[in-house]
């Protein structure tokens, strides 16, 4: 018997309604199935904060991450070859939070008093926190295989001046000392 004479059988009648019934049991074996699997992993866009998110927490960090980000940009550049980059900041990060302003007025005198916003988060109560505020950047130093020639000097300094927001007399890039593995 053929494929298409079993569809045929299937298809009568008296046998679709035997049909529907198969089917919905197998659609709801096929749901209740599967919760068993374990569930794939969703990947999302922001799985882990962002390096600039926990570098509010550290002084340091924001520091580090800069480094981090100034040296893998540079290194991808063409004629600059290995890259150590030093920058300095001055102080440390500051977190602002949002106030609610009251103020009551008597006959006499008027008193104004502020309180910080409360936001409800799954750990009770925590204050708004309306902007962080970065350390100042104060200067960078550069140093590059390929830092002895004028033309990648003038390329590292005008990257580092556009992505850190300083002046190019804030940076320095000299040419990486040679070293020996003898």
């Amino acid at each position: 018997m053929h494929l298409t004479d079993k569809l045929r059988i299937l298809f009568k009648e008296e046998n679709r309604l035997r049909l529907i019934v198969l089917l919905g049991i197998i659609g709801i074996a096929m749901i209740l199935l599967s919760g068993l699997l374990p569930e794939k992993q969703k990947t999302e866009a922001r799985a882990e904060p962002p390096p600039y998110e926990s570098a509010a927490d550290d002084p340091d960090a924001y520091r580090i991450m800069l480094e981090e980000r100034l040296t893998a940009l540079l290194s991808r550049m063409e004629g600059v070859g290995a890259v150590t980059v030093m920058i300095t900041v001055d102080g440390s990060s500051e977190q602002i939070y949002a106030t609610e302003i009251r103020d009551s007025r008597s006959d006499s005198s008027t008193q104004i008093s502020s309180s910080p916003v409360l936001t409800r988060t799954s750990g009770g109560e925590s204050a708004l926190l309306t902007e962080t505020r970065y350390p100042a950047i104060c200067g960078a130093a550069i140093l590059c295989t390929g830092g002895g020639h004028a033309a990648v000097q003038e390329r590292i300094t005008k990257a580092a001046s556009a992505l850190l927001g300083i002046p190019v007399n804030q940076i320095y890039v000299g040419q990486a000392a040679a070293f020996s593995t003898n």
